[in-house]
């Protein structure tokens, strides 16, 4: 049998092998190398020189100007290619090496379509910044951890991969997967000082760094402005909210007649565990020891929870949402809540909703196929004369390019047109959206952040190449493609302070929230990281959790007896590690300073401080985030400190 896995094994490395060096390049070609030269240009350096001297080479063979990059960049894609083709010829004849000979780095990745702008501004970067082509190719059919420690362990997986958060961050490491990139890193300047504080976590372990965040996750609240004002109520302000108010405006917000005879729903996405969290609630000890979720602190925010749904009726209990998924609610071939969320929202018989920026694209198409779309098409219709024509080809080029993609700028001008174009019947019809802090008990707002980051493959031959993709990542040209297209927000605190995170593209009409400061806010003052412990693993605890959360929703047990279980749950499986693993169970005794004793309960023998308290909220200032001094990161044996691969799964 373990001959016939480790074949199995073998086979699957050379396949994956194939599918990275030949595969996934030849599908693609070089020309997206030759588009990357032609972006860039004849700037500064070896590649900007081999673009000049193209260039002149250019016009001495044709009559007609090369068009700059800035006109390159917006001509369609088949003029794009012919220019390219050009290029690719004159570059083969002309260099030491062809361009398809370029080395090509495969980043394990989704298949979101910003991914294909990212790939492109990286080899743009990496030739302005090192003088030479290097291409990347996504694969978003490798995403599995498991698959991928496997891949990486018999040399065969990708060059660059992706992870989400401490817990699959500790498995690349502890599999010996993951790449040391500290002293490059700080050398670079794509050190832990340049991420938010709540991202260190995601991509450092023991004082080492090994990744560099994408993006970071996190929710905020969006509400419908025009329901707020339908219902005589002041907008959420700047600062956060308290549970009361947030209860007071969603019974108010409640009481609206909504469309179809249906009743309002004043707030959804409202979650036990972050509640919980926001409220004072911590899973574990000081020390990460123990246990100490059943406190007065979560049972008081469960049962807040709980009377959102079956006391005040603000919130949609779990069978009030499955009877609105079934009766048209909701988009069938999402999760229930998920889609009835998103479907009510959109639909405005929800008043406000937690959600995350990336929810942009969403609200845009409705925006456009519902309301701006129609509004344009009469307004083209009726620009008739000789002297509008101008204004009917912008619009038209408007409507075109918003049908291909809707994170694509269009200029000003165009915004302009767009703004004239709608009626006061078709503003009332845009979803008018706004958005605020996630409402707490003592108004105090907390958010629970993770990043998507980047690893570096350390046994991938092209390990020190893609580690120049890491800083990339630290760049200005990404982070500002993240932020400016609403792919969450970057993690780079230094470089939304000096760009901001509003576009190019502007938001469409209703959806300027979208580029409020409340979101940068959010990560620059009151982000936590996730809580760890080195006893147990982080998905491991969401699996324990999980059910006794399902079970609160539903209200099948109360507050009191959630916080209980969950508790004894996790300790339970803290026992039973430090059992079978005997580093683990020495880690602890020196943690606690004492020898471990199945026998006795586990909460009962390890110190019951909490952590240290969060700080204070800051006083009132200007919405600009900070420069962030360089956080330390975590040290070994740290209650943040990612987890032994023994405990990861466990």
């Amino acid at each position: 049998m373990r001959a016939l896995i480790a074949g199995l094994i073998g086979v699957w490395a050379i396949l994956t092998a194939f599918a990275y060096t030949v595969v996934l390049p030849d599908e693609r070609g070089d020309e997206a190398l030759a588009l990357a030269y032609l972006d860039l240009g004849p700037a500064e350096g070896p590649a900007g020189t081999i673009v000049a001297d193209y260039l002149a080479h250019y016009r001495s063979q044709n009559p007609q100007e090369h068009p700059t990059p800035e006109q390159f960049r917006t001509l369609p894609d088949a003029e794009r290619s012919a220019f390219a083709a050009l290029f690719r010829d004159w570059y083969d004849r002309t260099q030491p090496k062809p361009l398809a000979d370029a080395p090509t780095l495969v980043w394990s990745t989704d298949d979101n379509p910003a991914r294909r702008v990212q790939c492109h501004l990286f080899r743009v970067w990496h030739l302005r910044t090192f003088g030479e082509p290097l291409d990347i190719a996504t694969d978003p059919s490798n995403r599995d951890t498991t698959k991928t420690v496997v891949q990486c362990v018999a040399g065969a997986g990708p060059d660059l991969i992706e992870s989400y958060g401490p817990s699959q961050l500790a498995q690349f490491v502890d599999a010996g997967v993951a790449l040391d990139v500290t002293d490059l890193a700080l050398q670079r300047g794509f050190g832990p000082e340049t991420v938010f504080s709540a991202a260190l976590t995601s991509m450092s372990r023991d004082g080492r760094q090994y990744a560099f965040p994408c993006n970071v996750g996190y929710t905020i609240l969006f509400y419908h402005r025009d329901l707020f004002a339908q219902a005589g109520i002041p907008e959420p302000p700047p600062q956060g909210w308290t549970i009361e108010q947030m209860l007071g405006a969603a019974r108010k917000l409640t009481a609206l007649e909504a469309s179809g005879g249906r009743r309002r729903v004043g707030i959804m996405g409202m979650s036990a565990w972050a509640m919980a969290l926001a409220d004072g609630g911590v899973f574990f000890n000081d020390k990460a020891t123990a246990s100490i979720f059943n406190s007065p602190e979560t049972v008081a925010a469960f049962r807040t929870f709980q009377e959102l749904m079956y006391l005040h009726q603000v919130m949609p209990t779990p069978a009030e949402l499955a009877s609105m998924a079934a009766s048209g609610g909701a988009n069938m071939n999402m999760g229930a809540e998920a889609a009835s969320a998103s479907a009510l929202f959109s639909a405005k018989i929800c008043a406000m909703v937690v959600d995350g920026r990336w929810s942009y694209v969403t609200f845009a198409r409705r925006q456009l196929d519902r309301v701006i779309f129609p509004a344009l098409q009469r307004r083209i219709a009726a620009l008739e004369s000789d002297s509008a024509r101008e204004e009917a080809r912008l619009l038209k080029d408007a409507v075109a390019s918003l049908t291909r993609d809707v994170l694509v700028p269009i200029s000003d001008r165009q915004h302009e047109l767009i703004e004239a174009a709608l009626t006061p019947q078709d503003r009332a019809e845009l979803l008018n959206l706004g958005v605020a802090h996630i409402p707490t008990t003592t108004g105090t707002p907390f958010y629970e952040a993770a990043a998507r980051v980047a690893i570096v493959n350390r046994a991938s031959p092209r390990a020190p190449l893609a580690a120049r993709f890491l800083e990339f990542l630290a760049s200005e040209e990404y982070n500002n493609q993240i932020n400016f297209t609403f792919d969450s927000i970057s993690g780079t605190p230094g470089i939304i302070a000096r760009n901001g995170i509003s576009g190019p593209p502007r938001a469409l009409p209703g959806l300027e929230a979208f580029d409020s400061p409340v979101f940068v806010d959010a990560m620059d003052s009151y982000a936590h990281p996730k809580q760890l412990s080195p006893f147990v693993g982080d998905a491991r605890v969401g699996q324990l959790a999980g059910p006794v959360i399902e079970q609160l929703t539903n209200n099948l047990i109360g507050p009191a007896e959630a916080a209980r279980l969950i508790e004894n749950r996790i300790n339970a499986q803290i026992r039973a590690n430090l059992l079978r693993d005997a580093a683990l169970r020495a880690l602890w005794e020196s943690l606690e300073g004492k020898p471990f004793d199945p026998d006795v309960p586990l909460r009962d023998q390890a110190s019951s401080a909490p952590p240290q308290a969060p700080p204070a909220r800051p006083a009132p200032r200007a919405h600009q985030p900070r420069h962030h001094a360089a956080p330390a990161l975590p040290a070994p044996g740290a209650h943040l400190r990612p987890l032994p691969l023994a405990a990861v799964n466990a």
